[in-house]
């Protein structure tokens, strides 16, 4: 036999009791988790912005922006009509220069020799 020293009914009480008590806990820290996200990425975002943000630009800079994108396009339609040119002077077939290696060996040499000649 068995002594009981606890009444069942005040068992039952304490387990309810302890029950509760952890529903309790996981609330309180369930709460605490999230607010504590909601306070970091308040926080991450605040600063992400606050270090991208560069403000209103001057009217100098608004300028110099100006003519950077100015120099670029020209300087793009300056390249777009030395191709079309270069272009327009090739051959008339399209065929690229044709150049051999007998050519090549022979220009190099010749200069070799030439420039040894003693006169």
């Amino acid at each position: 036999m068995n002594p009981n020293l606890v009444e069942s009914g005040f068992k039952y009480f304490l387990s309810n009791t302890l029950k509760k008590c952890r529903i309790v806990k996981y609330e309180y820290i369930s709460k605490l988790y999230n607010w504590g996200l909601l306070l970091f990425l308040a926080v991450f975002i605040f600063l992400f912005l606050f270090f991208r943000y560069k403000g209103k630009l001057s009217i100098t800079e608004i300028k110099a922006r100006q003519t950077k994108k100015e120099q670029y396009i020209l300087s793009k339609i300056k390249n777009y009509q030395d191709e079309k040119r270069q272009s327009s002077q090739r051959l008339i077939s399209g065929l690229p220069h044709w150049s051999n290696e007998y050519d090549e060996i022979y220009k190099n040499n010749k200069t070799k020799y030439t420039d040894n000649i003693i006169l």
